[in-house]
């Protein structure tokens, strides 16, 4: 079975942290790392990190997409699985992915669906959708990629700082990249006050960040010699 290395970036959230960490280490899959992208915590991240079976590694303030990147760098794994400090992965979550991927190696990577939910005080989780309503969407939690699409297509743009997850979607795309949807919920979106979106904007959201990046992409797309008028 291959390796899978869980990338988790973050940055002075060290309580959500734990929970996300207890969700990846619980996965039932056997050959997988952990490296934690600390990307400039001054909360006892490192402390936390130091307890457990987890790679720690620092930078300072460099963002999302330099953190996600430097953690690619330390992996070792043939496929990566990303994980948001505040987000939670269900049982089962990681095995699937793989298990998907296995029946069909020609895929670059395999996506399943999103289900939100808001944390309570006592620890409990209060689901905003039904199972049924859960559904597939840009974001980096619910898949595993190989590591070696991931790179041909250049990895994360670090001079974005929002809606880096649709940019590298496209040039995977542009790549000739496939992907593969799969019914399982492999991933628990957490909704809070950090979070730049409201939960009734959350899909125009969704559909903004791909429009973003397709300009992006228009943008920079140069005419050849032969086609210029």
């Amino acid at each position: 079975m291959p390796l899978v290395s869980i990338i988790i970036p973050t940055r002075n959230r060290v309580t959500l942290l734990r929970e996300a960490v207890a969700s990846a280490l619980l996965q039932d899959y056997p050959r997988k790392e952990i490296i934690v992208v600390d990307d400039g915590s001054n909360d006892g991240t490192e402390e936390f990190c130091a307890g457990l079976p987890v790679q720690h590694v620092r930078l300072t303030g460099k963002g999302r997409s330099t953190a996600r990147n430097l953690g690619v760098s330390k992996a070792s794994g043939e496929l990566l699985a990303f994980l948001d400090d505040d987000d939670l992965w269900p049982e089962g979550s990681l095995a699937a992915r793989v298990r998907r991927w296995k029946e069909n190696p020609e895929c670059h990577h395999v996506v399943g669906r999103v289900r939100r939910f808001r944390g309570n005080p006592d620890g409990s989780l209060t689901f905003l959708d039904r199972e049924d309503e859960a559904h597939h969407m840009v974001g980096l939690g619910a898949e595993v990629m190989l590591r070696g699409a991931f790179e041909a297509a250049g990895g994360f743009d670090e001079s974005l700082d929002r809606d880096e997850d649709a940019d590298l979607w496209f040039r995977m795309r542009e790549e000739g990249m496939k992907v593969t949807m799969i019914p399982e919920i492999c991933l628990h979106y957490r909704r809070h006050d950090g979070n730049t979106t409201s939960d009734h904007e959350e899909i125009s959201c969704q559909h903004a960040s791909l429009l973003r990046a397709l300009h992006r992409k228009l943008r920079n797309t140069r005419l050849s010699p032969a086609d210029q008028p």
